[in-house]
């Protein structure tokens, strides 16, 4: 009952985040206000990921995981509340909608990797690594089907209807996770507790059981630090760090720039966009599934570098035909390639970093993967308010491809590994 539980606030959860942030985007794109304004929402979205990454895991690790995420699910809640329920406020004053969706990403910040965590304390850890691929592959679905899904709602109800139903699902996620019991009947703070009692006269645990009785909350430039230095030692790890950042640029013009063109150039309605847009969400599915069955496979990295090459040249493919079933076909191709390397690349890194800072590192990984899109996005807004949608598209398309090639030919020791 406790697994089912889990999976239907994570689905609940998971599936109104990406509705919502796919919604705020088309809906911002309906106020006249500035040029590239739908850009600058969504670069709002990210921005607290790369302000408070280094603190999420603190707060995670160091209290109870369950109520860490239902506190910041509400603002998930209150934002998608806020703007169902007072959109014509919005409408009147569009600016304020990037405060709401600043503190929409203060959720996601800490929401997104505490829904994962959560899978230590609920499920046995044995099967740990079988719920982490299926929570992965859920979170993918959701986020390739919310076009399909929004499309189809938007054409009986209005943005105000769909935002309210959005935080609906939240409030049943959040009701779902204060449900769950832990398998651990110990908080972290509780076992710390004992071993600072047990350990009081050990001189080589003094300065650790310092911090813990103090609570403090750990450096930021410290953790940095040791984070930049690590990547700096290695290599491998530094270029595929790269990869992701190079990589996931090329989501910001897909979540901002494609859907306005696949209404206003190809001029489609609001279910056949998502139809051409949730082609995105299966080919994702995919790609993480043939990583699975090729887990096994040597030089990871060859493959990773070989299928970011390939990546650039489904992108270039989504504009120039102003042919629909043509976008469709790219998009699922381009999804595929997104989801291999977006499961290669945490893969290396979990394999290559220490223990002590495996967490830091892969929270650097999450602020690439979530952080560089919003960059992109608003760049690509503005670019294609200036000089439309296929300049946009075949700009970045040709950029993403030299950075490719040149990523396959510099990166020696990636590519070896």
């Amino acid at each position: 009952m406790n697994k089912i539980i889990f999976y239907l606030a994570f689905a609940f959860g998971t599936f109104a985040s990406s509705c919502f942030l796919y919604s705020i985007v088309i809906f911002s794109q309906t106020l006249t206000v500035v040029k590239g304004f739908s850009g600058i929402v969504f670069f709002f979205l990210f921005l607290p990921f790369p302000l408070f990454f280094l603190y999420t895991g603190y707060l995670l690790d160091r209290y109870s995981k369950k109520w860490v995420v239902v506190c910041f699910q509400f603002f998930l809640f209150l934002s998608a509340l806020l703007l169902g329920g007072g959109i014509w406020i919005f409408e009147a004053y569009p600016y304020l909608l990037l405060p709401l969706a600043f503190i929409n990403g203060i959720g996601m910040t800490t929401v997104l990797p505490g829904r994962m965590a959560l899978l230590r304390e609920v499920m046995e850890s044995h099967k740990l690594v079988f719920h982490t691929i299926a929570g992965n592959l859920l979170l993918i679905f959701s986020f390739g089907m919310s076009p399909l899904a929004v499309g189809w709602y938007r054409e009986f109800e209005s943005y105000s209807q769909l935002f309210l139903v959005l935080a609906g699902l939240h409030a049943v996620s959040m009701v779902a996770f204060t449900l769950l019991s832990s398998k651990h009947k110990e908080s972290f703070s509780t076992t710390q507790a004992v071993n600072f009692k047990s350990n009081a006269n050990d001189p080589t645990s003094r300065e650790e059981n310092k911090g813990i009785q103090t609570s403090e909350i750990p450096s930021l430039s410290g953790s940095l630090k040791l984070v930049l230095h690590f990547l700096k030692e290695d290599r491998v790890s530094r270029q595929v760090m790269w990869v992701a950042v190079f990589s996931m640029l090329a989501l910001g013009p897909i979540q901002v720039v494609l859907p306005q063109y696949v209404k206003q150039e190809l001029g489609l309605g609001e279910l056949a966009r998502g139809s051409v847009l949730v082609f995105l969400g299966p080919g994702l599915f995919l790609g993480g599934i043939l990583t699975i069955l090729f887990h096994h496979l040597e030089r990871k990295g060859l493959v990773l570098l070989s299928v970011f090459a390939c990546s650039s040249v489904f992108f270039l493919g989504f504009i120039p035909f102003y042919d629909a079933r043509a976008t469709s076909f790219f998009l699922f191709c381009f999804g595929v390639s997104g989801g291999i390397l977006s499961s290669l690349m945490p893969a290396i890194l979990q394999k290559r970093a220490e223990d002590g800072l495996r967490g830091r590192i892969l929270s650097l990984y999450t602020v690439c993967f979530q952080f560089t899109p919003a960059v992109s996005g608003f760049f690509a807004s503005v670019m294609s308010d200036h000089a439309g949608s296929f300049w946009t598209f075949i700009g970045f398309g040709l950029s993403f491809l030299l950075i490719s090639l040149f990523s396959f030919l510099r990166y020696t020791e990636l590519r070896q590994s």
